[in-house]
């Protein structure tokens, strides 16, 4: 297999004619994709990496050898901390955002993959990361420029979708400064008509304010300044394959008590109480934050929120039970009204019902509930 590599790399080599250079890189492609273990040894890196990058980076280049050494990159890159690190070294990085930024459709594309490949790998490698994506670094200045220009300006999920999954995975590298930009360009996508977009903007931005990011608090603050938080609830009710990375979102944002108030009057401890058990046990990080999240909001409410947060449960509870149970509390009130002796044992059941459906209210209001007049239960049958 070395000896194949390097007669590979051998027609890689300038002096190559452009057909054997394309075959060659189509075939370092293929061997990537078949063979991801031969990504680790170092004559792949040396003998193929290098030159890849060289005549993907050669004006004389033809559009067609672009490509294809395009495409090996993104297959070599993939999964690869040693390949990853290679391109980052080399002049890869600032080839590729010239790329992205002047070139069109499939070798664009390839090279946002790249960029995505490398930035995942950044992620879980702080080593890569710290040396590769520094402050000082005029490459990943203009990669990271390129990324946001992409999210702000290009109508096309295809690129959009790679360009905030690379800007969620350097969360961690950005300062509150710069995160603020970011967040911003990055909260204007939540209304997308595109929901891939949307919910990759939602996983983005936990990255953000998750517990291992050492800005959480500055850039929890910036996401609740831009108006995160609304645009967030409506997308939570409106998009059930992005809702458990939005629920996830909402519980980091919660950890800070000063946007207690709004997340409150946005609604969010409602949509968080009424959390499909199911979605919780499908996401076991859900299981965690859900509930700290319920009790920190729980705990900032004031008295106004609050109360109005038991009548809205109070109302909620019967509305959420569906036909069955109102149906059994109109019973019990007609029965009432004939002065029926099953009367009490009818309302007893179907309010142990419902309480045992949802999260129980403040203690107060739960008596307040249960000293309710016949009327009072007509009253919030019928509103419901």
């Amino acid at each position: 297999m070395k000896e194949l590599i390097h007669t590979i790399a051998s027609r890689l080599s300038r002096t190559s004619s452009r057909c054997g250079q394309e075959q060659a890189a189509d075939l370092v492609a293929d061997i990537a994709e078949r063979n991801p273990e031969l990504k680790r040894y170092h004559f792949m890196r040396e003998e193929a990496v290098w030159r890849l990058v060289i005549l993907l980076s050669s004006q004389q280049s033809p559009l067609e050898l672009k490509i294809s050494c395009s495409k090996a990159l993104w297959k070599l890159a993939q999964g690869s901390v040693l390949i990853c690190k290679t391109l980052t070294e080399t002049k890869g990085m600032r080839c590729l955002a010239e790329l992205v930024a002047t070139e069109q459709d499939e070798l664009r594309f390839n090279c946002m993959m790249i960029i995505k490949e490398i930035t995942t790998i950044a992620e879980s490698d702080i080593r890569l990361r710290c040396s590769a994506f520094t402050s000082s670094s005029p490459a990943a200045k203009a990669l990271i420029c390129e990324l946001l220009r992409i999210i702000k300006e290009r109508d096309d999920a295809k690129l959009r979708v790679p360009a905030i999954k690379s800007i969620g995975s350097l969360a961690r590298s950005f300062s509150a400064r710069k995160g603020r930009v970011i967040i911003s360009l990055s909260i204007a996508q939540l209304g997308n008509a595109d929901q891939e977009v949307a919910m990759e903007v939602a996983i983005a931005l936990r990255k953000f304010v998750s517990t291992d990011n050492y800005l959480r608090s500055e850039h929890s603050e910036s996401i609740v300044k831009f108006d995160g938080v609304q645009l967030l609830m409506k997308l939570v009710s409106e998009d059930a394959k992005a809702q458990p990375h939005i629920l996830a979102l909402i519980c980091y944002l919660a950890q800070h008590d000063t946007n207690s108030n709004v997340l409150i009057n946005a609604g969010a401890l409602t949509a968080l109480q009424t959390t499909d058990p199911e979605v919780i046990t499908e996401h076991p990080e859900l299981e965690t934050l859900v509930p700290h999240a319920i009790s920190r909001l729980r705990f900032n409410l004031t008295e106004d929120q609050l109360q109005t947060d038991s009548s809205t449960g109070i109302k909620q509870i019967i509305t959420e039970q569906g036909k069955e149970v109102v149906d059994t509390v109109r019973r019990g009130l007609k029965l009432l009204s004939k002065g029926d002796s099953k009367t009490p044992l009818m309302v007893t059941r179907c309010i142990k019902r419902i309480l045992g459906a949802i999260t129980p209210l403040k203690s107060k209001r739960i008596q307040q509930f249960l000293n309710l007049s016949a009327w009072n239960w007509q009253y919030y049958v019928w509103t419901a």
